[in-house]
């Protein structure tokens, strides 16, 4: 098999990304040099030793780090750039905008430029004249259109008397100085979640990370693997995991929760029932009407049968509704595997075997 100048590219790119994360694993773990060797010659960094419950499972059945970052990478091929932009997300998923927050514009060097799905376009003006004529109490959501992790993202919330940037109070002259650094921001609309998330933790969104794979066999999607993100006061109010968030598993048929688990500190991973904050029973709640959103999420995969991996982050906006505020052509599964081996199911195993990953 022939390997081109940018295969090879992108390859010394992401073991550059695996090294770099391995330099902070040595902070994370206390592992013995030789320790060390051990996981490194069977493609994991460092800190998997932490994440991961090798006594209990084993290690073949773990997608490794070696595998993640860099075969991983291109299972999407050159169609995968659809899901690294996020005003791009809104084209490929035109059939399905009920399925996504409201699209409101384009921020760039301080001018606001308005689009929507319809094809509608406002007038184009200052970003902060834009903000001014938001009605009070209303949030929007403002993300740079490429990159994830919840990283770039504000919460943008126009009060009686001025402007919140997730929770804070900003002035006119700060807001308007941050919409001049902004290079191509996304804002859409927010999406509020149904009343069993809030119930969690009310201060952040709370959100289901999916994934899907293709079925070449079946010839349709299926879901590999689900969690329920919720925030904390630690990581408000946004749900990221490797911030603080808990994650907890979600059973694929009824939607029942899991214990939950947080991001390992001092070399340990602590479960939970309940949040740490709010003290809201977590283990043993059911989404409600799951299997909606489910077969749901399943109708939006099967129509983009070129995207056979996607990692979606959905808000449950109701019983058996949602709605997608970001796709992932090269998720992350540290928060995914912390609850078990991901290649334990057979059709995961397939999955990734056929796309040239194990």
């Amino acid at each position: 098999m022939l390997v081109s100048p940018k295969d090879v590219y992108h390859t010394l790119r992401q073991l550059r990304s695996l090294a770099e994360v391995e330099r902070e694993s040595f902070e994370f773990t206390s592992l013995s040099p030789s320790e060390r060797a051990w996981y490194w010659r069977r493609g994991f960094l460092s800190r998997s030793a932490v994440l991961y419950d090798f006594e209990t499972y084993g290690h073949e059945d773990y997608l490794t780090d070696y595998q993640r970052y860099v075969r991983t990478r291109g299972i999407n091929g050159r169609f995968g750039y659809a899901l690294d932009n996020k005003l791009m997300l809104y084209g490929l998923l035109s059939g399905f905008s009920d399925r996504l927050p409201d699209l409101h514009g384009i921020i760039s060097d301080g001018t606001f430029r308005s689009i929507s799905m319809a094809g509608e376009r406002g007038p184009t003006r200052s970003a902060i004249r834009w903000a001014e004529d938001l009605d009070a109490g209303e949030t929007v959501v403002v993300k740079w259109v490429i990159g994830g992790g919840g990283h770039s993202v504000l919460l943008l919330t126009r009060t009686d008397d001025g402007y919140r940037i997730n929770g804070e109070r900003v002035s006119r002259g700060d807001l308007r100085e941050r919409f001049e650094g902004m290079d191509d921001y996304i804002v859409t609309g927010f999406s509020e979640q149904a009343d069993y998330a809030d119930a969690f933790y009310s201060e952040s969104t709370n959100t289901v990370r999916a994934v899907t794979m293709w079925d070449v066999e079946r010839d349709e999607p299926f879901l590999a693997r689900a969690i329920h993100r919720i925030g904390t006061s630690s990581t408000k109010p946004m749900d990221n995991w490797s911030q603080g968030a808990l994650g907890a598993l979600i059973d694929p048929e009824t939607g029942k929760l899991g214990e939950a688990v947080t991001y390992p500190e001092n070399g340990e991973r602590t479960w939970r029932t309940s949040h740490p904050d709010t003290g809201a029973r977590v283990a043993g709640v059911e989404i409600p009407d799951w299997e909606a959103i489910r077969e749901g999420l399943l109708d939006v995969a099967d129509s983009v049968p070129y995207l056979p991996y996607v990692g979606w982050d959905l808000v449950v906006t109701d019983e058996g509704e949602f709605e997608i505020i970001e796709a992932n052509n090269y998720p992350g599964v540290k928060s995914l595997q912390v609850h078990g081996p991901l290649c334990a199911d057979e059709r995961v195993e397939r999955f990734y075997r056929e796309h040239g990953v194990r």
